[in-house]
């Protein structure tokens, strides 16, 4: 009798051993190692140019590498602000949504409107209004679609009576597998006279973290993610 105890307790210990083995295996919390390696494959040498092997392994675990936010020079001087953020998703899924400049301000903070005012597959002119304590800012870009290369290039629309003096920037996109897509990205800001200068400080050094973070919140959820009011 007590031989077939045991051998009954042992065989409910082998079942309950192999349910939490299979919950482990199928728990929506325990998942496979999915981690990208952007050295394998190969990328072209001119996408991880400028990066250290610190700044690879931090966009490989989802964090936004910001290379440059202050030239140092004076007002007058401004730099391009250059960064690096890895989507988790394919590239023609992330270049389709960067070309939807209107959704915008789903996303960006401050960013208050966002209208394209004439736009092809090739590139559009939006408008947008940026909302800043109590300063407005209202601006026309020029967008152009490289849907070749996947460069999205931008600058000021010279035929608009423009709030800021200099804006232009880029999005250049390299395919890393089926579901991951590293994104090149810099951009250049001028408020000239007209604009208080905390104004810059605030859409380069202060909100340019959290507005690429919003970005890749933003495409990685297909369009679904939205900023915080």
């Amino acid at each position: 009798m007590r031989r077939l105890k045991n051998v009954l307790y042992g065989r409910v210990a082998v079942a309950l051993i192999m349910v939490v083995v299979s919950l482990s295996l199928f728990s929506p919390n325990v998942r496979a190692d999915e981690s990208v390696k952007l050295s394998s494959p190969p990328l072209p040498a001119r996408a991880l140019a400028g990066l250290s092997v610190t700044d690879i392994a931090r966009l490989e675990a989802g964090k936004i590498v910001v290379l440059k936010q202050d030239s140092g020079e004076g007002k007058n001087k401004k730099s391009l602000i250059k960064a690096s953020l890895l989507f988790d998703q394919p590239i023609e899924k992330v270049w389709s949504m960067l070309k939807q400049t209107n959704r915008q301000k789903e996303y960006l903070p401050h960013l208050r409107e966002a209208t394209i005012i004439t736009g092809n597959n090739d590139g559009n002119v939006t408008q947008f209004m940026l909302k800043i304590m109590f300063f407005n800012v209202r601006y026309r870009v020029d967008h152009f679609f490289d849907n070749k290369t996947y460069r999205l290039t931008w600058h000021l629309d010279p035929g608009y009576k423009n709030d800021l003096k200099e804006l232009y920037g880029y999005y250049q996109l390299y395919k890393v597998d089926d579901t991951h897509t590293l994104a090149r990205y810099g951009s250049k800001v001028d408020v000239g006279l007209l604009v208080p200068e905390f104004i810059e400080n605030i859409l380069t050094r202060k909100d340019l973290p959290t507005a690429l973070g919003n970005v890749k919140k933003w495409i990685d959820s297909g369009g679904t993610f939205r900023k915080n009011k």
